[in-house]
């Protein structure tokens, strides 16, 4: 859909005055504790008032914020813990059966930050929620020679490796692709921040099989959550592509997945070939693995420690400077949600109409040799916005059935001492002046609950009909 009228209205939180107090700057220690009084208050006109107050501090945000990030942590136990609960009172509260598996490599350091492997089990409807223990334990020395135990692979990485147990929801077998799946995995990071020194931006999803799904389930959903996503023996049906970009993915297949009399074709390695060609054709950032295996992520084991390594350092990118967002977006037809955050967009309002996803689907033969699977593109019900950086102050959009967005912005993605220009649709609008405001930076972490996901200035579009 291309709209011709577009209006623009600068998207400072209304509460920020326009011009600053006068008088000495408070410390951030004194800015940090509004702050948290700000994010803590539900009430509309206290949060007006304490928003007035921040602006004080609008010349020191990054100092605030950096006072808002400390925090503490104790030397910990090292090596495989298993089937703790969350600690934290209110994950608790909201999580009161789920497990969590660590493992906690013998470099880790309380002082200092380290990289989060989340790894999602496999499994099904009524898989146990002790089912991570297969994964994060260490093998044993005379176990098998293809051994799904990963402890010593994720303890090589020297990052801390957690694997969850999957959301309980017998209606489905794949368990990580419901809907509360987002907020749980978020859920499970914010404990693992609570834990150990987390660096926000080296945060890597793994998932095998159920996993497996759920990695391409949630590389669509919240690409901006994590370093970089990896997906065993893992498949999908229905897809959004662009919004993968930004975020490497790895997706490892074995030829012999789907075997006659044994296993049907439900992560049969023809969904990783037609999603690499996919993939390239986009030019997005991926890397495939084919191996001559089975099922078992064990076929893995060498591939994983080899792509692990060559990401040891990835960081995530909240400023990368050509994203997409797309709504609802899932792994298959029947799994779509809403989504409305990634990275440095908001979609606001959505209005009717169809957009172009690519699906893969198999002939539905009943014959195991018979079985083929092809892709074609589909409309389907949603909104999408493409969004550019284009440099130069410079950022142009392309939308598909949306109505009203915000732009998040950073001084490390324009220079905010100068006009931003925005072109919607082909139409270039006039350039608009940014400001900077620790009250609009506090918004924007409300939007994910991440420290590194942080934009002190936007701007609110409004695409009319």
């Amino acid at each position: 859909m291309v709209m011709n009228i577009v209006a623009i209205l600068i998207g400072i939180l209304s509460a920020a005055p326009s011009t600053k107090p006068v008088g000495p700057e408070p410390e951030p220690a004194q800015g940090a504790v509004l702050a948290r009084e700000f994010l803590a208050t539900r009430d509309a006109s206290r949060r007006q008032q304490i928003a007035q107050r921040l602006a004080t501090y609008d010349s020191a945000i990054e100092a605030v914020l950096a006072k808002l990030r400390q925090q503490e942590h104790t030397k910990t136990e090292t090596g495989y813990r298993p089937r703790e609960h969350f600690s934290t009172a209110a994950l608790r509260k909201r999580h009161p059966n789920d497990l969590l598996y660590f493992t906690v490599p013998e470099s880790y350091k309380p002082q200092q930050s380290t990289g989060l492997i989340v790894f999602m089990h496999g499994g099904g409807r009524t898989t146990s929620r002790r089912a991570p223990a297969v994964f994060m334990d260490f093998p044993e020395p005379d176990g098998p020679k293809i051994d799904m135990a990963f402890g010593d692979v994720f303890a090589a990485s020297e990052m801390i490796a957690v694997g969850p147990s999957a959301p309980w929801d017998e209606s489905t077998p794949y368990r990580w692709c419901v809907e509360e799946a987002d907020a749980y995995l978020a859920d499970v990071i914010l404990e693992c921040k609570s834990r150990f020194n987390i660096d926000p931006d080296r945060v890597v999803l793994m998932g095998h099989s159920m996993g497996g799904f759920g990695a391409f389930h949630q590389i669509q959903r919240s690409p901006d959550r994590y370093a970089a996503v990896i997906s065993s023996s893992g498949a999908w049906s229905l897809g959004y592509l662009p919004t993968l970009r930004g975020t490497p993915i790895c997706f490892l297949n074995g030829v012999h997945d789907a075997r006659p009399g044994v296993r049907w074709h439900y992560t049969d390695v023809e969904y990783g070939r037609q999603t690499h060609t996919l993939l390239t054709a986009l030019n997005l950032d991926h890397q495939y693995i084919e191996h001559d295996g089975k099922h078992s992520i064990g076929y893995n084991r060498r591939q994983i420690v080899d792509y692990l390594s060559s990401i040891r350092r990835t960081r995530r990118d909240p400023y990368y400077p050509h994203i997409a967002l797309a709504t609802p977006t899932g792994f298959r037809s029947d799994h779509r949600f809403a989504v409305t955050d990634n990275r440095w967009l908001t979609l606001n309002e959505a209005e009717p109409g169809e957009i172009r996803y690519d699906e893969l689907r198999s002939n539905g033969a009943d014959d195991f040799d018979d079985w083929r699977l092809t892709h074609r593109t589909t409309k389907r019900h949603g909104a999408a916005i493409e969004a550019v950086n284009e440099g130069n102050n410079r950022i142009t959009l392309t939308t598909h059935n949306v109505r009203r967005l915000t732009i998040w912005l950073h001084p490390r993605m324009i220079d905010v001492k100068q006009p931003v220009q925005i072109g919607v649709n082909g139409r270039m609008l006039k350039s608009v002046p940014v400001q900077m405001s620790l009250a609009t930076a506090l918004e924007s972490y409300e939007r994910r609950q991440d420290w590194g996901l942080i934009y002190p200035a936007k701007v609110d579009i409004v695409v009319p009909k």
